[in-house]
């Protein structure tokens, strides 16, 4: 049974970050791309160095390499952030737009009309969302993944006020 009152601290904690990245959505979208930049910084330095110890020369030469690129890309991402937004914002736009297919696919192909039919909206709108992205950069991407994050902190906030407000007191047990 979960515990109705940290599941309302955690839904009102939700919705509070999730207003505010919605509330600055730029501030929010430079911060996202700085810490992929700074992860990228960390993933790569970790495969340069666990190549230097690699005694395999194709681990060495593969890890080698794609330690150097992930710590470039790192690199990149801090050094030139309306570049790194732009190029993290098409990143979800395509992957919107990939999901929206593959659903739109799966639906085709689904049994019963009314799981198909919700699939097959859902692949619509993803893919939808994704065009709409990659067709108005890059005037987006300086908000675009501040409010998609906020939209996603305040949906899993409402869910958990709600499964607070409707799960059944441990004493009924």
């Amino acid at each position: 049974m979960p515990n109705k009152n940290a599941l309302r601290i955690v839904g009102i904690l939700f919705c509070s970050s999730g207003v505010v990245a919605l509330a600055a959505p730029m501030m929010v979208s430079i911060a996202i791309e700085l810490i992929a930049g700074w992860l990228f910084i960390f993933i790569g330095t970790i495969q340069i160095i666990a190549a230097a110890q690699s005694v395999h020369r194709p681990v060495v030469r593969g890890t080698l390499g794609l330690g150097v690129v992930s710590l470039l890309l790192g690199v990149v991402l801090i050094a030139a952030p309306a570049a790194g937004l732009q190029t993290l914002t098409l990143l979800v736009a395509l992957i919107f737009m990939l999901s929206g297919a593959l659903k739109l696919a799966l639906g085709r192909y689904l049994s019963g009309p009314k799981g198909s039919r919700i699939l097959f909206l859902s692949g619509l709108v993803s893919a939808s969302l994704g065009a709409l992205i990659a067709l108005t950069l890059p005037q987006s991407a300086t908000v675009t993944l501040g409010l998609m994050l906020g939209a996603e902190l305040l949906s899993h906030g409402i869910a958990a006020l709600v499964i607070a407000s409707t799960a059944p007191d441990q004493s009924e047990r």
